[in-house]
């Protein structure tokens, strides 16, 4: 009989062949937990998947009044409606408010599974990042029935043209960013639990943060609003720099040139996708890293 000899493995490891081996072998394990997940999500709810559509459309609809009809935010383009002007930005960044919501407390909640039986511990704050792209596809289904809408009724407000083949590469990046930064708050959430309600915090933030409500010609507006206030030369050179190393801006731009197009989004903003994407790109790997260097205590900490 063979027995089963499990070895610890240093944080600076990433990935190795013994690695791939394990997440192929407990495939069957991460089908049947985003299974789960999305099931349970749902389970005995009477509106069901329709969830995952309310809660971006009540937003819009929130959003439309108070920046329209309140704040009255000046558009790029007047030819594009608001209303998906907006939704457009709500349909990834709910993905990843949710996403990473869940996946922060994704071993807190299968503590019980943790303490018990082996299997490779990134599965579990891999599990919502998955089953929450059933929700993104059902939003990107209703966007698409907006879009046509107003392609149809509003003839000049929606242009989708080539850019649209880049979606893809932007949906990757989201993705890639929500699991990096899900490592990092699972990881510490299991060692402070008021981590949960911080993360709850800073996914607010970061709508208002991000270019969601408000067009991204704005960004330059705020830099120097900013440099004004410092008082220093350069400063809004430097913010709008650092500002494009956030990867919500770019895909949220990006989802606009992809899926609205016109004058005001006639070209991919590369700059804020490339910078976007090395940040995620690190958030991933220092992520694996520090959670890693973090497995040998969840068993004894949950």
């Amino acid at each position: 009989m063979n027995d089963l000899k499990i070895k610890k493995r240093h944080s600076w490891q990433l990935f190795s062949k013994q690695d791939f081996i394990e997440l192929i072998k407990f495939r069957d394990l991460l089908y049947t937990l985003i299974k789960r997940d999305v099931y349970v999500v749902y389970k005995q709810s009477v509106v069901g998947f329709g969830w995952a559509v309310i809660k971006p459309l009540v937003q819009m609809v929130i959003f439309t009044f108070l920046f329209t009809y309140i704040a009255k935010v000046q558009m790029d383009d007047d030819s594009v409606p608001y209303m998906i002007f907006n939704f457009v930005a709500l349909v990834p960044f709910t993905y990843f408010s949710s996403a990473l919501t869940a996946s922060t407390s994704s071993l807190i909640s299968n503590e019980s599974f943790i303490t018990k039986v082996y299997f490779p511990r990134l599965i579990i704050p891999l599990v919502p990042i998955i089953a929450k792209l059933v929700d993104f596809g059902i939003a990107m289904i209703v966007l698409g029935f907006m879009i046509f809408y107003y392609y149809q009724t509003q003839p000049g407000s929606i242009n989708i043209n080539e850019n649209i083949l880049f979606l893809p590469l932007l949906i990757l990046i989201l993705i890639v960013f929500s699991f990096g930064i899900s490592l990092w708050f699972s990881a510490l959430a299991i060692q402070y639990r008021d981590l949960n309600q911080i993360v709850t915090f800073l996914a607010q933030f970061m709508m208002y943060a991000a270019p969601i409500v408000w067009p991204f010609s704005r960004l330059k507006e705020i830099s120097q609003n900013i440099e004004l206030w410092i008082g220093i030369e350069g400063t809004a050179k430097a913010f709008e720099k650092i500002y494009s190393f956030f990867p919500l801006a770019g895909v949220i731009e990006g989802f606009r040139v992809c899926l609205i197009g016109g004058a005001a989004y006639s070209s991919m903003p590369w700059d804020l996708i490339i910078n976007g994407s090395i940040m995620s790109l690190f958030l991933l790997i220092s992520g694996v890293y520090f959670f890693r260097s973090k497995e040998s205590i969840f068993a004894d900490v949950a």
